[in-house]
């Protein structure tokens, strides 16, 4: 329970930190956002105006601590620009890029675990170079190429699948999935090849160790060994390594959205960017650290779960 507690107050400290550091970087920007508003023709006086109604001409500090407590409290502020209540813009795109997310991870891990216990079966032999090979292509292979590419070719040419014509949950699950297949295969397959290296290896570094080779003394067949003895203890290194990539994920989903025209958060992240719309920037990006964080902190508590050596440490016992 203690090493939970600690676990808590550090994800706090990631998020004060990623906070702090967005909106005190936006402060330096050089320019006032009053002049986004009012364009670049404004006058003195209606800069100064605009900045005294927004608050902007109060220390960043001050104004920092005001927006952290609303923030906690779920108020992440209206927008300069559009007047926009930046959390209910949020509610309304963030589960388009949630469903993205969990379904690139599924997509990447179906891929990953079964190919590595393919090629882990014979490490050295045929298969397992072959589609080791295959992995570090898929992992060199720039996220928004691979979404140019299969736009072009599935979309374009062969318009199996619609290139921009998202359909919400709520409207069919069949026409949803349809829509989200490229977005999710563009995140998907550069994200498989991760896994399979970090599975793979694992694996055969496992199936060399003691545990195993008494394992494989008592007469059991390679196959049990390495589905019901091997995979367990390696799986935890990707378990841990799932978590890891969540933030990048969340990057890639940024750029594929803009590429698909998808409506979730990093579309809307970028749009708040490119306009300098600094109130959905920060909101934006603390909900992405919030998602962040939380996953990880469910992988750390998996961990604990599922392995002694985890549990043990965070108790302070010896291994």
């Amino acid at each position: 329970m203690r090493g939970l507690g600690q676990r808590f107050l550090q994800m706090a400290a990631v998020l004060l930190l990623v906070a702090a550091g967005t909106f005190f970087l936006l402060d330096l920007m050089p320019g006032s956002p009053a002049i986004a508003i009012l364009g670049t023709s404004a006058t003195p006086e209606g800069i100064a105006k605009v900045e005294a109604e927004l608050g902007l001409d109060k220390p960043s500090v001050e104004r920092f601590l005001t927006w952290g407590t609303n923030a906690a409290r779920g108020d992440l502020g209206v927008s300069y620009r559009d007047g926009e209540n930046v959390a209910q813009a949020i509610r309304q795109r963030f589960p388009t890029s949630f469903e993205i997310l969990i379904l690139t991870q599924l997509l990447a891990l179906s891929i990953a675990v079964p190919a590595a216990l393919f090629a882990a079966a014979r490490p050295g032999k045929r298969r397992d170079r072959a589609l080791t090979t295959t992995s570090f292509a898929l992992i060199a292979i720039p996220q928004f190429v691979m979404a140019l590419t299969l736009l072009i070719i599935f979309a374009k040419q062969l318009q199996w699948f619609p290139a921009a014509d998202f359909v919400p949950l709520n409207e069919g699950i069949i026409r949803n999935l349809r829509s989200l297949v490229l977005p999710v295969l563009s995140l998907g397959f550069p994200l498989s090849g991760i896994y399979f290296q970090v599975l793979r290896n694992d694996l055969v570094i496992t199936m060399l160790s003691d545990h195993i080779m008494r394992t494989r003394a008592s007469g059991f067949s390679e196959r049990i060994i390495l589905l019901k003895y091997a995979l367990r203890s390696s799986s935890l290194t990707l378990l841990a390594v799932v978590g890891l990539n969540t933030a990048g994920l969340l990057g890639g989903v940024l750029i594929i959205e803009q590429i698909y025209s998808l409506p979730g958060l990093g579309r809307f992240l970028f749009d708040a960017a490119t306009r300098r719309d600094i109130v959905k920037v920060e909101g934006a990006v603390l909900v992405i650290a919030v998602t962040y964080v939380i996953v990880n902190l469910i992988v750390d508590m998996l961990l604990r779960v599922f392995d002694p050596r985890v549990r043990a440490a965070s108790i302070g016992t010896p291994r």
